[in-house]
């Protein structure tokens, strides 16, 4: 026996997760949008993944470019990361600073971190496709991240040690 889709989805908005946004570019082309399927995956080599629906825009973008940067997001980003969720893929970037990172990404302006990665495995996982990715460049900022939990966007700040 299964659990059924709801239960699964009520379960899952349990789980605090951060905020990110993956960029990619392919044939001068520039993506991205908003996710919360994102890990560390090892140190040695630096290895992140990402999780894509196979019927996302930006799945055929990223498998073909062999490239990705998630742009971690930080609490005073929440307008970027809505921004990015929705709306005509063509017009996120507008007015939205970023440089371009070793992969050829955009590295959004900001953000509390980033981890610019080369494509090196890609993962069947039901109607995704969970891509690794090997870590080219990685920046950070002091900064309190943006968190997102039961279909909200929270406030994850993080109290000073005693």
């Amino acid at each position: 026996m299964r659990a059924s889709t709801e239960d699964f989805i009520a379960a899952m908005r349990r789980f605090a997760t951060g905020v990110s946004i993956v960029t990619t570019a392919h044939d001068g082309r520039i993506h991205g949008f908003t996710v919360n399927a994102f890990a560390s995956v090892s140190v040695a080599p630096p290895t992140v993944l990402i999780c894509v629906n196979r019927g996302a825009t930006a799945h055929p973008l990223i498998a073909a470019s062999q490239r990705f940067c998630v742009n971690i997001l930080a609490l005073e980003q929440r307008a970027l990361a809505e921004r990015f969720a929705g709306g005509e893929p063509r017009s996120r970037f507008e007015g939205v600073d970023y440089r371009t990172g070793p992969s050829g990404s955009p590295i959004l302006a900001g953000t509390l971190a980033h981890v610019d990665c080369v494509l090196t495995e890609e993962l069947t996982a039901s109607t995704h496709t969970i891509f690794l990715g090997t870590v080219l460049d990685a920046g950070w900022r002091e900064g309190e991240p943006l968190g997102y939990f039961d279909r909200q966007y929270r406030d994850f700040a993080i109290a000073p040690p005693q």
